[in-house]
């Protein structure tokens, strides 16, 4: 049984914290399964991870111009994205393994540093004469 789940809430401002009514039964059954067992219990603040239109947006809009404007090939793409990522937050030198690291982790950036990200890529590409269009003027393009 060491399959983990996530259940949401927030804590009110008394301090204590409520759960998600709407998960009451997901949750109540899945505790019921663990009766008796000791549990660890983590509370961190929720943070919205990048949504599916941004992810679709990066892969199947922005990365495939940039990257056949470079001249890499489908294959090559994830290599662009790290190679971006970089550009855009940088590397710190991380003493414990001597060597650079990324200053950021993509998989981990919320929505609205990843909002970020898309416009700085759209700026960045345009500095190299490359156009890609934000996912509005890309959906705007597509309804006329």
């Amino acid at each position: 049984m060491g399959i983990s789940r996530v259940f949401h809430g927030r804590v009110g401002e008394d301090g204590k914290l409520l759960l998600l009514e709407d998960e009451r039964e997901m949750r109540d059954r899945y505790l019921h399964r663990l009766a008796g067992k000791p549990v660890d219990v983590t509370i961190r603040i929720h943070k919205e991870q990048r949504s599916l239109d941004q992810n679709a947006w990066i892969w199947g809009v922005a990365y495939p111009l940039i990257a056949e404007a470079l001249g890499y090939d489908h294959h090559e793409h994830e290599d662009l994205h790290y190679a971006l990522i970089d550009e855009c937050f940088g590397r710190r030198f991380d003493a414990r393994i001597g060597r650079e690291v990324p200053n950021v982790r993509s998989s981990k950036l919320d929505t609205a540093v990843f909002s970020q990200y898309m416009e700085w890529l759209v700026r960045w590409a345009a500095q190299q004469g490359i156009v890609v269009p934000l996912p509005d003027e890309a959906e705007a393009s597509h309804a006329a």
